[in-house]
């Protein structure tokens, strides 16, 4: 898993309510090098509780469909993504959740299970039918417990990691589609009808070069003693698009998604839009309209990076917001770096290189 941006999808809680949760929704943008812009939505709701099945029963803004699944299941932290293609390293850099072709899931078991695959199972035939996915497909046959290559990312009990508690399957052939955004969409707390997550328009979305949505549950320490835990949920959605489809380098949120937005989800603590502008700092080769509310700077990976902020809720009550970027004429942008390091895996056939030789009288 990959650390997000510091101060941006920390989720840091700043105030209180009767339920003890809290709903934050944000947006990256950022533009790349080979021509494309990476767009990746986060929705982070965070539950100042300890997982029990009473608790889970017992719902404010957390899904209670999928609250009902973990708990049942007895779940201690759940990963489950839903992608459709390959994610560029060598042109795109790094994601911030790598997330393989097609249905992927890993889930962690409570240590008082005793029965793993029977829950497993279970796990498996419910989420199918939240996500409207072929999940139901997944058995002991097509199932592992990986020792090394896996490990928890949230709160561990005691400290002790036991691979045995650990399920991992994936189908890569799944196709992923409008049935499975809409029940996606539907676990957040304004739906689709509010916030950002107006913007997840199946026409536009299924229309990029790479879709990936995700869900990811974990307990996380509320303090450094960890004497107090809470339940994170993140639901996440990355984009690519390539800019220069229509032979134009502009863009804007209205270009992508067909819409601007129309304020933030009221039940929402933090709903923000930021633009990674690192590269325009020395190229100056766009102009983002409006101006941003702040600019801060980030350390991510040992690369530091400055990011225009957008605080919607401040925009809410000026009708539709859209950010624009205006390209200057003559810019170039096919600069492209690659990554300092990446790896392919291929799971079937074989990879060779072909060379062809030319002869010239």
């Amino acid at each position: 898993m990959v650390t997000l941006y510091i101060l941006l999808f920390s989720g840091l809680i700043t105030c209180n309510n009767a339920y003890n949760d809290f709903f934050d929704e944000e947006l990256m943008l950022k533009p790349l090098s080979s021509n494309h812009i990476y767009a990746y939505f986060q929705f982070t709701t965070i539950w100042e509780t300890a997982k029990h099945i009473e608790a889970l029963q017992h719902l404010h803004l957390f899904p209670r469909g999928l609250g009902e699944i973990i708990g049942r299941h007895n779940i201690d932290e759940l990963h489950v993504t839903l992608t459709e293609g390959l994610w560029n390293y060598q042109k795109w850099g790094y994601p911030f959740h790598d997330a393989g072709p097609g249905a992927e899931i890993t889930a962690w078991f409570n240590k008082n299970v005793t029965n793993i695959d029977k829950e497993w199972k279970g796990l498996t035939n419910a989420l199918a039918g939240l996500l409207c996915a072929s999940l139901n497909f997944i058995d002991t046959s097509n199932s592992m417990s990986p020792e090394f290559t896996f490990r928890p990312t949230g709160l561990v009990m005691d400290g002790l990691i036991n691979a045995n508690h650990l399920r991992y399957s994936s189908l890569p052939k799944e196709i992923v589609c409008t049935e499975n955004l809409t029940p996606f969409k539907k676990l957040l707390p304004c739906d689709s009808k509010r916030g950002l997550a107006t913007l997840l328009n199946s026409a536009h979305i299924h229309n990029t070069n790479y879709h990936s949505i995700g869900i990811h549950f974990r307990s996380i320490c509320r303090d450094i003693t960890c004497t107090r835990i809470s339940l994170e949920l993140r639901q996440t959605v990355s984009l690519i698009y390539d800019i220069m489809i229509d032979m134009n380098q502009d863009w804007s949120i209205r270009k992508f998604f067909g819409m601007g937005l129309q304020g933030a989800c009221p039940l929402a603590t933090l709903s923000n839009v930021y633009v990674d502008i690192s590269s325009n700092n020395t190229n100056h080769i766009y102009e983002l309209t409006p101006p941003p509310s702040a600019k801060i700077i980030s350390l991510r990976g040992g690369q530091q990076n400055e990011i225009a902020v957008y605080d919607i809720k401040t925009h809410s009550s000026k009708g539709i917001f859209n950010i624009a970027a205006t390209y200057n004429m003559g810019a170039n942008t096919n600069i492209n770096y690659p990554s300092i390091l990446y790896a392919n895996r291929y799971i079937i056939g074989m990879y060779a290189f072909c060379f062809e030789k030319h002869f010239y009288n």
